[in-house]
């Protein structure tokens, strides 16, 4: 078999024998054959170089990456069967022709530029290119992966100056790959994004916030506007559904969108067979892409949002139900304007988790609000009317709830009227926070003032306290401290059930801790409680106080202590006013626990 005539590579061949692609490969193996054979050849020689040319072309069309061989004026001179497939055109079909008229389904002037350049320096260069071909032209993109290399004719010098022949393309798809990729990486994605939910959303106590951190975390990453709606108890009057609105976000383009569709706060009435109200009683998601005007008006919460919609350039929807326990507590509203695409089932599935997790976030929130409202009117309720105190003893109380966020505790006060012109001054501290404590608290201040008008002592209320107690066993233990004010022999005993010790303001202004021997708090079934006798005369003040007022996360309570004992309290100032002068002082009202003071003065 004689080799292919040696024919230039910038001539096309449109009509080429399945033979004529190797065109350049056979004039290279064609002019070394005539230089080293010539005048005389030798037949084993040339059998050689032809099974080396038959071997060569086995590999090219066997191999599993695409291999194609262009001129210089970037025309297909051969593709293997590979690249054939990949391109689905004949590989007769492809000699002659320019890339762009076999495959114009991908970007033929990047992929040109790049061959350019390896023809004009010779440097290889890799490339990966994305498009479809006529193998596939119905499928999504595909992507290859490939490496371009410059044909240099032998006979011309080595480097910079080689004429070249043409190029050969390498070119391996890596279409499944790139899609494996792409599904790691949304998946790593969604994992990402449901996992800044759950820190964002269910860490919050506030149903507001939490429902502001969900919409924008839906914004921009995947709606251009987003509310979040939820179930008010008493519905319309027309019998329909009462929504409020927790939160909206929107884009920068939107901004302005809550004057149409209700900002946050606004209590919404959506008709019935609305998107709304249809996604809180199927509890399913739904979703609508460039609806009708008709189907706008009603989907729409109200049937005159049609012109607010199409003004805004709203094309797409997507309504998902917040639910919690099962039962629907609103619905989570995502919309999509302008060039944005269409929602895809994949984002849709995504927002339902996300709606999940902010389902069961918002009701905690919304219980914990509930809780913290009742507890907090419990408590005030119970605070709200201590005994009168006898007339020559003057009282000041001031309850200070922790944050919004914060759980109610159990802190109480009281003053006790007893025979005598005696008056029991009582602060305490049930342990825990929320309903419980503030229920708790009721008691315990309920069976101290009791036994204090049997007319025990601090010591003997605190011990037969705990006698009673260790009777009922009760959840939660109390600290409290007694200080029983004595306006004839102008003294004052004090009992201490683990409780921090009150501050004593002499009518000088000398301020000192009273060191009180320490009891066990109630209701940890130990008692034996003792108390300490001092001098209370007239202008002096005590002052009893909760945790709340000294400890703060990261200070030692003794230093608290120390700031408590040398603030400038006036001794002749209103009570009111110490009070605020230690409230401020220490900073308090401002921390994670309650705040209960008593201030009270002896009569001069």
């Amino acid at each position: 078999m004689a080799p292919d005539q040696p024919r230039s590579p910038e001539s096309p061949s449109p009509t080429a024998s399945a033979a004529a692609p190797l065109t350049v490969l056979s004039h290279t193996a064609a002019q070394k054959l005539a230089d080293t054979l010539t005048p005389a050849p030798d037949p084993a020689l040339l059998d050689l170089l032809l099974t080396d040319y038959r071997l060569l072309r086995q590999i090219l069309d066997r191999a599993t990456v695409g291999v194609a061989v262009l001129d210089t004026q970037l025309r297909y001179r051969y593709v293997n069967s590979t690249l054939a497939a990949m391109n689905g055109v004949s590989a007769e079909q492809h000699i002659g022709r320019q890339i762009a008229e076999v495959v114009p389904g991908i970007d033929v002037a990047a992929a040109e530029e790049a061959l350019r350049a390896v023809l004009a320096d010779g440097v290889p260069r890799l490339h990966t290119v994305e498009g479809t071909t006529a193998s596939d032209p119905a499928t999504e993109s595909r992507w290859w992966h490939n490496a371009y290399h410059r044909l240099d004719d032998p006979r011309s010098p080595e480097g910079p100056n080689a004429e070249p022949l043409g190029l050969v393309a390498v070119i391996l798809e890596i279409t499944e790959d790139r899609r494996i990729r792409q599904a790691l990486d949304g998946a790593r994605t969604r994992l990402a994004l449901l996992d800044e939910a759950a820190t964002r959303i269910t860490t919050t106590l506030d149903a507001e916030q939490a429902a502001q951190e969900l919409t924008r975390l839906l914004v921009p990453r995947l709606a251009d506007a987003a509310a979040v709606d939820v179930l008010e108890p008493t519905p319309h009057d027309n019998g329909g559904l009462t929504m409020r609105r927790l939160s909206l976000s929107t884009t920068p383009e939107l901004v302005g969108a809550g004057r149409y569709f209700g900002a946050a706060g606004a209590l919404l009435h959506p008709q019935p067979g609305s998107a709304l109200a249809s996604c809180v009683t199927g509890q399913a998601p739904i979703v609508f892409s460039h609806p009708t005007d008709e189907e706008v008006r009603r989907l729409a919460t109200t049937s005159h949002r049609l012109t607010w919609y199409r003004r805004l350039g709203l094309h797409s929807a997507v309504f998902v139900p917040l639910t919690a326990g099962g039962a629907p507590i609103g619905v989570v509203s995502l919309g999509r304007a302008g060039s944005s695409p269409e929602f895809t089932a994949d984002e849709v599935e995504l927002i339902s988790e996300l709606a999940d997790r902010a389902g069961s976030g918002i009701s905690n929130a919304q219980r914990y609000a509930h809780e913290h409202e009742s507890a907090l009117a419990l408590q005030r309720a119970l605070l709200a009317e201590p005994m009168t105190p006898h007339p020559n003893i003057e009282c000041a109380l001031r309850y200070l709830p922790a944050g919004a966020t914060a759980e109610v505790g159990g802190d109480w006060y009281d003053t006790v009227a007893l025979p005598g012109g005696h008056t029991l001054l009582v602060v305490g501290d049930v342990m825990g926070h929320g309903l419980d404590a503030a229920a708790a608290m009721s008691e315990y201040r309920s069976l101290v003032r009791a036994l204090a008008l049997q007319r025990r002592s601090p010591a003997g209320i605190l011990n037969e306290a705990e006698r009673i107690l260790d009777a009922l066993t009760p959840e939660r233990v109390a600290t409290c401290v007694l200080a029983l004010v004595d306006p004839v022999k102008l003294h004052t005993t004090f009992a201490t059930a683990g409780h921090l010790p009150p501050l004593h303001l002499t009518d000088d202004g000398t301020a000192q801790l009273v060191d009180l021997p320490i009891g066990p708090p109630l209701g940890a079934g130990v008692g034996g409680y003792q108390q300490l006798t001092l001098p209370f005369g007239p202008g002096a003040t005590l002052l009893l106080y909760t945790d709340g007022l000294i400890e703060r996360r990261g200070t030692d309570i003794e230093d608290s202590l120390t700031t408590l004992r040398n603030l400038p309290l006036d001794p002749t100032a209103p009570l009111e006013h110490l009070i605020d002068t230690a409230l401020t002082g220490l900073a308090a009202g401002h921390g994670e626990d309650d705040v209960a003071v008593l201030a009270a003065r002896l009569a001069r």
